[in-house]
């Protein structure tokens, strides 16, 4: 049986930087997701799964409303990646939005906000 796994190569990984932060910050903001985000929970006897559920709460959470954001989300990939925003725009965002939301560092901030 095949599975579709998206493999992040090592250059695509998302940096967590100050500058960084704040520009996921006003992304948040922007969509109106950070109280949706504060209520994410799942208390089961399993928290790998518990942490699996929540992943992917919060990624459609983002995929909802990443249209609110969307000159944001360009900077902020132009950023990450090195790139100008008009080659920003033609990226996979995809692995980008899996590995911000997958990223424990974030996921650790965004519940204490």
């Amino acid at each position: 049986m095949e599975t579709n796994v998206i493999e992040i190569k090592e250059e695509n990984k998302f940096k967590l930087t100050p500058k960084t932060l704040s520009k996921v910050s006003l992304i948040i903001n922007k969509m109106g997701i950070s109280k949706l985000i504060l209520d994410l929970n799942e208390n089961s006897d399993d928290p790998e799964k518990d942490q699996e559920v929540i992943v992917k709460k919060l990624l459609a959470l983002v995929i909802d409303n990443l249209y609110k954001a969307e000159d944001e989300v360009v900077e902020l990939i132009a950023e990450v990646k090195k790139i100008t925003k008009e080659e920003a725009e033609d990226v996979d965002i995809i692995p980008i939005i899996k590995d911000i939301v997958n990223n424990k560092k974030i996921v650790d901030f965004l519940k204490l906000t």
